[in-house]
């Protein structure tokens, strides 16, 4: 054999040989469809994946189990990507949806108005701030749901939520509120469903449907607006981009000719927990179910008064599960305050002196203590007859339908400028075709 010390090459050719390389097969992974969803809607909710010109406002995906759920928010809160807390989730048992919702202006301009005049309700009610005091928590969707906030899952909490805090730190939860813009209304409704099944001590939820009657879609590239922006060198300022004769939530917000927030429809609905039954928010039981509808036509609210009339209620029984809360801590701190039998025994060499005076200390004890009651005129208190300033709800949804108004504007003519800026750039690097000489 020749060629080298060792002649390979020659010798594989002489003697027919040839190398023979093991074969390795990687083994096939199959990837389920449930895996392609659960993969879909994590990547939806990163902001990635989603082409241009699309509606990004909110998205709803369908047959998901209460696992991908699970799945889904494990992934959230294992990755620090920020991109996530953009998206309010809302899951649908029933139907199997999950609605993903980007929150507007308009979810938190509705709810301060709200919040302030529960508030204000609730502090005419005098409860004694040694006792505890009221919090409205706003877009508490790190609180958990269950009984005070137990369970660690962000999917059952609603947008605001009345709680008692306790001088301990233990909370009650008593009201929820939940505002939907452009989205399923089931999923809102097993939202609440979930979360006042869960706690014994929620006293009523109020769920805010607000509703256009066009979905948003971006200018078209074959329309006037788009070639009129496109060549716009920077982004309008709010004063220049705003139509002060437009007539917010009763008509449409425009800009450049172009409409980016349609009128509006408002639904109002409150459930008050039934004295005795389950909570069901599927049973429209007038006596602890109210909803109004505003109307564009005549600007006025129709089902107001009855509406008012549960909201008035609703005060008076948070006040007497607060009271009855506070009782029991109360019974609970007396008891444990009390020593063991075990250390109580007889002292026959008692002074006898010490055991006359012993009911006298009593009899004076109940004297000052016993006999006043601290929640006397908490229980006599009377809630407003009408605690909801409807005439503010909707001078912020006016202002807030602006602001969503522009901040969509504003976020497709940032996406419009920077695509051509992308553009220009691959334009500017691509080669020149040269002469053959």
């Amino acid at each position: 054999i020749s060629g080298g010390p060792f002649g390979c090459n020659s010798a594989f050719k002489s003697c027919n040989i040839e190398p023979k390389i093991p074969w390795f097969s990687w083994p096939k992974v199959e990837v389920s469809k449930k895996d392609i969803l659960r993969g879909q809607i994590i990547t939806f909710l990163r902001g990635e994946g989603q082409r241009e010109g699309t509606n990004t406002d909110y998205k709803t995906f369908s047959d998901v189990s209460m696992d991908d759920c699970d799945f889904i928010m494990e992934a959230i809160a294992e990755d620090d990507n920020h991109q996530y807390i953009r998206y309010k989730l809302s899951y649908s048992q029933s139907t199997k949806q999950l609605v993903a919702t980007l929150p507007t202006p308009i979810h938190e301009n509705v709810l301060k108005p709200l919040r302030d005049a529960i508030e204000a309700g609730l502090a005419s009610m005098g409860i004694n701030k040694a006792f505890g005091k009221f919090i409205v928590q706003m877009n508490s969707t790190l609180r958990g749901e269950g009984e005070a906030g137990s369970m660690e899952k962000a999917l059952g909490a609603p947008d605001a939520l009345v709680e008692f805090h306790d001088r301990d730190g233990g909370r009650l939860q008593l009201w929820g509120t939940e505002v939907t813009f452009s989205q399923a209304r089931d999923a809102a409704i097993a939202k609440l469903q979930r979360s006042v099944s869960l706690n014994r001590h929620m006293r009523a939820v109020t769920l805010f449907e607000i509703l256009e009657d066009h979905r948003h879609s971006p200018p078209a590239e074959s329309s006037r607006v788009f070639q009129q922006l496109s060549k716009k060198p920077k982004v309008a300022s709010y004063r220049r981009w705003l139509q002060k004769n437009d007539s917010p939530v009763f008509g449409p917000v425009t800009g450049f000719t172009h409409t980016w927030v349609s009128s509006l429809t408002i639904i109002v609905t409150t459930w008050l927990r039934p004295d005795n039954g389950p909570f069901d928010l599927y049973d429209h039981n007038t006596r602890y179910f109210a909803s109004a509808l505003y109307l564009i036509v005549v600007t006025a609210i129709e089902g107001l008064e009855n509406l008012q009339q549960l909201f008035h209620r609703t005060f008076a029984s948070i006040r007497d599960i607060t009271i009855d809360y506070i009782e029991e801590i109360l019974a609970e701190e007396e008891s444990s305050s009390w020593p063991d039998n075990s250390d109580i025994s007889d002292e026959s060499n008692e002074d006898e002196s010490d055991i006359a005076e012993a009911p006298a200390i009593s009899e004076e004890t109940n004297d000052t203590d016993d006999s006043a009651d601290p929640f006397q005129l908490v229980r006599t208190w009377v809630p407003p007859v009408s605690p909801i300033d409807w005439k503010e709800v909707m001078d912020q949804l006016r202002n807030a339908a602006r602001q969503t108004g522009y901040s969509r504007y504003s976020t497709w003519h940032e996406k419009l400028m920077k695509r051509q800026a992308e553009e220009a750039e691959i334009s500017s690097r691509s080669p020149k075709r040269t002469k053959r000489s």
